[in-house]
């Protein structure tokens, strides 16, 4: 990768905008795997249905709506506070510090934010555990964008608008192509965490048109593009 071209384009970056799992952190299977059985608890619980019928109910309204929560409001007018509160309930001591990330943030010039389909406080707890609260200067979940998760673009829009930043000030990372496909159409500057293999198999990245950058770990494309020795 030519950094000096990076490098040129980020003279006018103000704003830094990080999804949070598995962007900040590797992709983590126990993660995923504990979240994915609190989905389909809840579900089993609020609508009286076996485990089968709700791990169907997860990945259609999943499908459907962008988040199972989404799906569970419209349909069953289901609290959003209540699924969040009980499927962020993870144990997150797998997720480790990284003291090399935490120091290229620091070095990065402008306000970074955490742009997530997560719950606000998980996004406070990882950043807890990853010891990069002070990172950031605002998190926007799943709540601010009221409940209409990424990729849909007026949620791109409505985060646009909290953080009162413009497209052409800003730079996103995130592990979800589709993700970064909206962020790069509204005009955002745009890396893909391309190390995430649930992900990457519902995108063709024969071209990776959807995407300005692409790298597999963001701790190692920060470190680089911040190196003095990069080319």
């Amino acid at each position: 990768m030519d950094y000096s071209v990076l490098r040129k384009e980020l003279k006018r970056i103000r704003n830094w905008i990080f999804d949070l799992d598995d962007t900040l952190y590797p992709p983590s299977g126990e993660i995923y795997s504990q979240m994915a059985r609190r989905i389909r608890s809840y579900i089993m619980n609020a609508l009286h249905i076996d485990e089968q019928t709700a791990s169907i109910v997860q990945k259609d309204y999943y499908k459907k709506y962008g988040a199972t929560v989404h799906g569970l409001m419209v349909e069953h007018h289901i609290p959003p506070e209540d699924f969040t509160n009980y499927v962020h309930k993870l144990d997150l001591s797998s997720i480790k510090e990284n003291p090399v990330l935490k120091n290229c943030l620091t070095k990065l010039k402008g306000n970074k934010y955490i742009f997530t389909n997560g719950a606000y406080h998980h996004a406070e707890r990882v950043l807890d555990r990853l010891n990069l609260r002070e990172c950031f200067s605002g998190i926007f979940s799943i709540r601010e964008a009221n409940y209409i998760p990424k990729p849909a673009e007026e949620t791109y829009l409505r985060m646009m608008r909290s953080f009162q930043i413009k497209p052409e000030e800003s730079i996103m990372f995130d592990d979800s192509p589709v993700n970064i496909l909206t962020a790069k159409k509204i005009g955002l500057l745009t890396v893909w965490i391309s190390s995430n293999v649930t992900n990457n198999q519902y995108c063709s990245v024969e071209t990776k048109d959807f995407c300005d950058y692409e790298t597999p770990d963001l701790t190692t494309f920060l470190s680089s593009l911040l190196s003095d020795n990069a080319a």
